[in-house]
């Protein structure tokens, strides 16, 4: 496979850690807090979780943190913080 396809395994599966540990501590809390009218950006689900890791691999991580500081507290900070800095170091 290479060096590249290595890589790429290592950053979907990190994205895939973050994506299901994001709808464990804060996927019921959106549902909770919103009812049906559930942010795009979200943990409800595994689509929107996945997602909203690759957002913050790119970059834009404020949006949505500060949808999950509303929603579920501080406990967000360091999540964020978390998936920034080790999804960026690969």
């Amino acid at each position: 496979i290479g060096a590249l396809g290595n890589l790429t395994l290592v950053l979907v599966i990190i994205i895939f850690i973050f994506a299901v540990m994001g709808m464990q501590l804060f996927g019921q809390k959106y549902y909770d807090k919103f009812g049906k009218d559930i942010p795009r950006w979200n943990f409800f689900d595994f689509f929107h979780a996945f997602m909203i890791v690759f957002r913050v691999l790119c970059g834009e991580w404020i949006e949505s943190m500060w949808v999950c500081l509303e929603c579920a507290g501080w406990p967000c900070v360091p999540f964020f913080l978390l998936t920034f800095v080790i999804g960026n170091l690969v």
